[in-house]
């Protein structure tokens, strides 16, 4: 199957999560094609127990969303915001 590159972003509590390799909270990522938003937070080792809120393209999604990914995709991972 043919791998795909999407470029994560990671702020606050999701940056522990970036491969080694990268820079200013940022990295690309090589994921197979058909991959979902699900299929990137394994990849990525996030937990399914931290929760917060994926944009992806500038629309955002909740981490469990099956939102399927294609060739440069921009993925940014934000904790929870609390407010009232």
């Amino acid at each position: 199957m043919k791998k795909i590159d999407v470029q994560v972003k990671m702020f606050m509590k999701f940056r522990k999560y970036l491969p080694s390799d990268s820079r200013e909270g940022r990295a690309v990522v090589s994921v197979q094609e058909g991959s979902t938003l699900q299929d990137l937070m394994a990849i990525l080792g996030i937990p399914h127990d931290e929760r917060g809120t994926a944009v992806m393209n500038g629309i955002s999604y909740g981490v469990t969303e099956t939102q399927v990914l294609a060739d440069g995709d921009v993925v940014s991972f934000f904790s929870p915001v609390a407010g009232g």
